[in-house]
């Protein structure tokens, strides 16, 4: 087994990293096995170095093997490096935005002009042998010179305690986020009225508690909505959805001003005045329930630098009696519409590149129908876009329980890991704590 560490303390960080992974998975030779949690750390710096070079990494580690020869090996990750960015003359110990290091090579020590494995010291930085642990723990250190014995990595661990604690060399510590499968899109409703959290989070202090709560524990992007589109809801006008968002909004992104690690935001809403107010104010993203459907609301986002993510629905709010035709193919139907509904998307003068294509489970199907959606989401591939999942206590679920919707984050969590085997790109859930502990095992148990 080869470990490989990969860093980054530049940019966007976590985007870094997945795209190293990303562009390592595309290599023919190797072959990816596992990844790591993700490890937050201070920089480790030389002392009288520039003060602007104290930016926080990000270190994770990835278990792979390989046809390559070490050297052939280490090419490839410098052409890899050099392709998400990282100059070939960078400035030693400054920040980078992405580091890929060979960490092991089986059991092998090699010393080369061009390559020592392990790297000296290695064992007195948390960062990479953390990740190392997770990923092997029985691998054997060995430098003779430094440790006659040889330490496993289990043991090297040891005396820095608890992984979460940050009370280490470097304060060194595991968060939550990933680099693997599926990022995860946290639920934010501020609405008096959502079918499973409706009023809990309508003031500015209870929407920014919860919205840092849902990137602590996990989530990449807090979604936010100002509208219920429960079934049998009632639609509010534009007036009623900007008075919900206007103090809100800006407060939740005053939260992260400054702060090099934060969420991508997103606006649910179907409405060009409202999608206009919240690009002006920074959003990342608008999620349209019908899909930019609207003339105005294309014409709003087409020259804004954010994704949009475009869902399957066929009343707001929902109708339960209006479904689609239950004697076809649910995702053939789905397919077709998403087909044209780009097209039309792309007619407005907007990317490709921008969108993410949401099937809308519960929107417009009726149980059976929203299930095969979750069955079958990986035959969207064939749309070469992301494809975005919102399945967290949906009705649905009746099927298989007759718990509350607020209490069904169990069922919602035994469909994620099947959607990650599906290659969803987002999965939207209510509750991104149980999702990223669940994921946790389930990705070290890979």
């Amino acid at each position: 087994m080869i470990i490989l560490g990969i860093g980054s303390n530049l940019g966007d960080r976590l985007h870094n990293m997945r795209e190293a992974l990303h562009l390592l998975s595309k290599v023919p030779e190797i072959s990816i096995l596992q990844v790591a949690p993700v490890y937050e750390s201070d920089a480790m710096l030389p002392e009288n170095s520039k003060t602007e070079w104290n930016i926080p990494y990000l270190n994770t580690a990835v278990s792979c093997n390989t046809s390559l020869s070490p050297l052939q090996f280490l090419d490839k990750l410098k052409k890899i490096e050099k392709q998400i960015g990282r100059p070939d003359d960078y400035e030693r110990w400054s920040p980078r935005l992405i580091d890929i290091d060979i960490l092991t090579w089986h059991d092998e020590v090699i010393k080369q002009e061009q390559l020592n494995i392990p790297q000296k010291n290695l064992i007195n930085r948390p960062f990479a042998m953390w990740p190392i642990a997770d990923l092997n723990p029985n691998w054997q250190y060995l430098l003779p010179e430094e440790n006659a014995q040889g330490l496993l990595a289990k043991e090297v661990v040891k005396p820095w305690g608890s992984r979460f604690a940050g009370k280490g060399l470097f304060h060194t510590k595991q968060i939550a986020h990933r680099i693997d499968g599926a990022q995860i899109v946290g639920a934010l409703n501020i609405t008096p009225n959502s079918f499973s959290d409706g009023g809990k989070f309508v003031t500015v202090k209870t929407a920014v508690a919860q919205a840092a709560e849902l990137f602590h524990v996990g989530a990449d992007i807090i979604d936010i909505g100002a509208e219920s589109t429960r079934p049998r809801g009632t639609a509010i006008t534009s007036a009623e959805e900007w008075l919900r968002l206007e103090k809100i909004l800006p407060a939740i992104l005053d939260f992260w001003k400054g702060k090099n690690f934060k969420p991508k935001i997103s606006i649910d809403t179907r409405r060009a005045e409202i999608a206009k107010k919240v690009i002006a104010l920074g959003v990342d993203w608008i999620n349209d329930v019908e899909g930019f459907k609207d003339a105005k609301i294309r014409e709003v986002v087409k020259d804004a630098d954010i994704k949009l993510v475009f869902m399957h629905s066929l009343t707001i709010p929902v109708d339960p009696n209006v479904i689609l035709n239950s004697r076809k193919d649910i995702i053939a139907q789905l397919n077709d519409w998403a087909i044209e509904r780009i097209k039309l998307i792309e007619s407005s003068g907007i990317d490709r590149a921008r969108l993410i294509f949401d099937p809308g489970v519960g929107f417009g199907k009726d149980a059976p129908q929203s299930f095969e959606i979750i069955k079958r989401c990986g035959e969207f591939q064939n749309l070469n876009l992301p494809i975005l999942i919102g399945h967290s206590r949906k009705s649905f679920m009746n099927i298989f329980t007759d718990k509350p919707f607020r209490d069904r984050d169990v069922e919602t969590v035994a469909m994620n890991e099947h959607l990650e085997r599906q290659k969803v790109d987002y999965i939207r859930v209510h509750n991104a704590d149980f999702t990223m502990r669940a994921k946790r095992i389930t990705q070290a148990l890979k």
